[in-house]
């Protein structure tokens, strides 16, 4: 029943956000579509897509999905019940358009939070919001996701809080520098384990061309002592598929 809801809901949102662009013959805004390819030493190797299309000249309907690739999410004897994340939200611009917000709603489909021995789908749900600022040479990139338990499949589920943020100068066209600030906690699990997992402070650069394909490197060090390496790298490379 539960995931009969959750694709209805799904479907109710794609419906009504068709119904109202075709209301709006006339796209203030661009429809989108771009890939991201990400690799950093706690996650792993992690390609996404996003997109998003006009429902008016203010709002745009917005789309995700993230191919999580890292085995140990999975069977890693197999190389199968890889974790998949797939999102719907929407985006708008804020603060005379020096800001851009993008509430989303995603789903994740395994059995890293249920637990089980198989991958489910509709494993966890995934409230996230992405921001985006840029005011003369300031820019920042700023994140927050919950990654919640749907499914009890095993004897164990777990809860996750993610969050980055990116505030940085633009030096030229071509280049940006700042810094990386970014964590990651257990926040429930069936046994009563939680805390902070890794906290991560460093700097970035990132090379910028034409605004259609950029890269971005961070490093730096992880201030909490753990599972996780006492350094930290990651890398980024957005390409804007229009």
């Amino acid at each position: 029943m539960t995931r009969s809801i959750l694709l209805f809901s799904i479907i109710s949102i794609f419906s009504s956000s068709f119904c109202l662009s075709q209301e709006h013959k006339e796209e203030d805004l661009p429809s989108t579509f771009s890939l991201l390819i990400n690799q950093d030493n706690a996650f792993g190797f992690y390609p996404q897509v996003a997109g998003s299309f006009p429902i008016n000249d203010k709002l745009s309907f917005s789309f995700y999905s993230i191919f999580w690739s890292n085995g140990s999410y999975g069977t890693p004897e197999f190389g199968t019940d890889l974790w998949t994340e797939v999102g719907v939200g929407l985006s708008f611009s804020a603060f005379q358009n020096k800001m851009v917000i993008n509430p989303s709603l995603g789903f994740t489909h395994g059995k890293l939070l249920s637990g089980g021995e198989q991958g489910v789908p509709f494993d966890g749900i995934v409230p996230n919001v992405l921001g985006f600022v840029l005011s003369g040479n300031f820019e920042a990139e700023l994140f927050t996701s919950y990654y919640k338990a749907l499914r009890s499949e095993g004897a164990e589920t777990y809860d996750y809080l993610l969050y980055w943020a990116y505030p940085g100068f633009i030096l030229s066209d071509h280049i940006s520098v700042g810094a990386h600030y970014e964590g990651f906690a257990l926040t429930r699990s069936s046994s009563g384990a939680s805390g902070l997992l890794y906290h991560w402070l460093g700097a970035y650069i990132k090379f910028n061309i034409n605004d259609t394909y950029t890269l971005r490197f961070s490093t730096g060090t992880n201030l909490k002592e753990g599972d996780y390496s006492d350094d930290f790298y990651k890398l980024t490379m957005f390409a804007d598929l229009n």
